[in-house]
């Protein structure tokens, strides 16, 4: 294709990808990889699954799971987004109907809940919860990791009972596991070390080596990789990619950058021609840019979709010519796409993304890598020439940074301050009210019982120092250096810390506040960090929204935030603790903030909303841009929340040592 806008650009041809097949029919051929899955699911308890995109992997967790539906027993996958779950239940349905095997495939998220919950008439989500889950016959339930840790946690109502159903479940599958890091990753690990006994299926195409590491402390991990064959099951076609470069921050934003994009998606739908939709996936980084590429997108060919967090999910389509979106569309949705115009930034969002091309029939891409990367791949990957699969990812691993997934942080005194926090979520009903050293140590007691033997050392440690005042252990005064306490003050402090967990989720801290999105008319959520690129309205009542929006629907809950737009420019919610130390982590307190925001009505809400938060303030910018984290007023500087707090300490500290 001419890319002759572009200064910097090569083209290569990716071969196509077969993997072994195996012996096994079931109406269709097995690849060996299955098989082995299969095969492994009768003796092991935990088993990695590495194969590529589109090479079936929900298929060898349905297998691994089709003993248990047939002695009357449950299974549950978990799938990282809500738009993931819906997409696999009407491929899981069709797939058990093909297979022949009798199971319920439902699906859990918060809408679905709040739909049986009405349907049903029942009173709480709790009730509809225990209602699906204690149900009569053998079931498969999809649901997400907040579904998950709410039950852990016993927030729903009927929370015990509902544990207890869980507790019954013989098959647990973790989908996209590269998706889990930091505290996501500790929760995951939690549940999985409380799942004892049941068979755990851990799926994903890209595998990282330390999250692996941490997860064999669990047990025998058995890892399955599916085998490339020259004469095979073709898994991938072959795909002419183009290699663009970008800046070398890496950061799309500007106008003439999203035409570029926008450019590059329109030839390439010139290039595809008549055919199924959508024709051309274009994946980029940014909520604010991906709304700027489908505007000017829009512009010649009307006939786009939008998929971006602001997307609600019963308007999400991928019905045609031309869908552009962020991460949202990266993972699991099965694409039958000609064209694929995307960013990439890590080996992660390279390959996920790249997934979405090749997999039903031959196709072209182009990546936009930032102009190191290009530089590395350049001189990696023959221009002009042709490369198998294989070699284009050692290359992408090699040029690309990985995304940390922290798992090493386990090991020490950070991560065992996280899991504490984790287990005091989990355990606080039980625990009840006593002195404050006796709940730490019941805190830490409960931690070593849910963690594998070789991961309780320094849980074992505080544990000595609170049951017997031993404050000479080094790992109690590298506690008192984190969390800048002393012997008096730390057990005040250290279960304050404990207890700002009930303030995080899945994805940490829960910053995100009601919206109204005017787009769409239609309710949704927005994270406070995000606020800063759209153009909002705060709204307490119905009386002004009428007056500044116009006719109220009937089911929105005052006070809320109405989105109007996205901004060409925006700015940014800051705060400024007035008391804090750079380099060590302390709690915000909404007396003690200060909020930077448009409307005071909505400085209260956030300063609110913050209170009791974990927090590190570090001058420069975050470590991760993962990290929960707000602009720092008055300086080049952010405020890092919840366990991200804990994981740039530490990474401040590795990078002092």
């Amino acid at each position: 294709m001419s890319l002759f806008k572009f200064s910097n650009f090569f083209s290569v041809k990716v071969d196509s990808l077969a993997i072994e097949y195996g012996n096994k029919e079931i109406g269709f051929r097995l690849y060996e990889y299955q098989e082995r899955v299969l095969e492994l699911s009768t003796g092991k308890r935990l088993i990695a699954i590495d194969a590529p995109t589109g090479a079936g992997k929900t298929l060898a967790l349905l297998l691994a799971f089709k003993h248990f539906f047939e002695d009357d027993r449950n299974a549950m996958i978990l799938y990282p987004t809500k738009a993931l779950i819906e997409d696999q239940q009407a491929s899981l349905s069709k797939l058990v109907e093909k297979i022949g095997i009798d199971v319920d495939v439902v699906s859990v998220d918060s809408d679905r809940l709040h739909e049986y919950m009405l349907a049903k008439g029942f009173k709480t989500h709790g009730e509809a919860l225990y209602d699906i889950l204690s149900s009569v016959g053998p079931k498969l339930v999809l649901t997400n990791p907040d579904i998950l840790y709410y039950i852990l946690r016993m927030e729903f109502k009927k929370g015990r009972p509902i544990f207890r159903e869980l507790a019954t479940f013989a098959g647990i599958g973790i989908d996209e596991l590269h998706l889990y890091w930091g505290a996501s990753l500790q929760i995951l690990f939690t549940f999985l070390n409380l799942m004892k006994g049941k068979l755990r299926l851990l799926s994903t195409a890209t595998h990282d080596y330390l999250l692996l590491s941490l997860l064999s402390h669990i047990g025998d991990l058995a890892k399955v990789k599916a085998r490339k064959a020259r004469e095979g099951a073709k898994v991938r076609h072959e795909v002419e990619l183009t290699f663009a470069s970008i800046k070398s921050d890496g950061v799309l934003y500007k106008d003439e950058e999203a035409e570029k994009i926008a450019n590059t998606t329109l030839t390439m739908l010139d290039r595809v021609g008549e055919g199924s939709n959508p024709r051309v996936v274009c994946i980029v980084n940014s909520l604010v840019f991906s709304e700027k590429v489908a505007e000017k997108i829009r512009e010649r060919e009307k006939d786009v979709s939008l998929i971006n967090s602001l997307t609600p999910r019963g308007i999400r389509s991928t019905n045609s010519k031309i869908v552009v979106g962020t991460s949202a569309i990266e993972v699991g949705i099965d694409f039958d796409t000609q064209a694929l115009v995307f960013e990439a930034t890590n080996t992660a969002s390279f390959i996920q993304r790249l997934g979405r091309v090749g997999r039903k029939r031959s196709g072209i891409a182009v990546a936009f890598t930032p102009y190191d990367n290009f530089r590395e791949l350049k001189a990696k990957i023959p221009e002009g020439g042709k490369i198998s699969y294989t070699e284009l990812e050692n290359a992408v691993k090699h040029s690309f940074a990985q995304n940390p997934s922290y798992a090493e942080v386990a090991e020490n005194v950070y991560g065992a301050l996280i899991q504490a926090g984790i287990t005091y979520t989990l355990v606080r009903r039980l625990i009840g009210k006593d002195k404050l050293l006796r709940v730490l140590t019941e805190v830490f007691k409960c931690s070593s019982r849910i963690l594998p033997p070789s991961l309780t050392e320094v849980h074992k440690e505080l544990i000595e120092v609170f049951n017997n005042r031993v404050y000479e252990k080094e790992v109690f005064e590298k506690l008192l250096e984190i969390i800048d306490a002393n012997e008096f003050n730390l057990p005040k402090r250290l279960l304050g810390i404990l207890r700002s967990f009930m303030k995080i989720g899945v994805r940490g801290v829960y910053s995100s506040l009601p919206a109204y999105i005017l787009k769409y008319k239609t309710l949704g959520s927005i994270d406070i960090g995000d606020l800063g690129k759209v153009d909002f309205e705060y709204i307490s009542n119905e009386e002004e929204f009428i007056e500044k929006i116009g006719l109220s629907p009937l089911d929105i809950e005052y006070p809320i935030i109405v989105i109007r737009g996205v901004l060409e420019k925006g700015y940014r919610i800051a705060i400024r603790p007035r008391n804090f130390k750079p380099g060590k982590i302390f709690l915000l307190s909404k007396e003690n903030l200060y909020v930077n925001a448009p409307d005071p009505r909505l400085q209260d809400k956030i300063a609110k909303l913050l209170d009791g938060v974990v927090a590190y303030v570090i001058y420069g910018k975050p470590a991760d841009w993962r990290f929960s984290a707000l602009k720092l007023i008055g300086g080049e500087g952010w405020v890092i929340l919840g366990p991200d707090a804990i994981i740039q300490a530490w990474l401040d500290e590795s990078i002092d040592i």
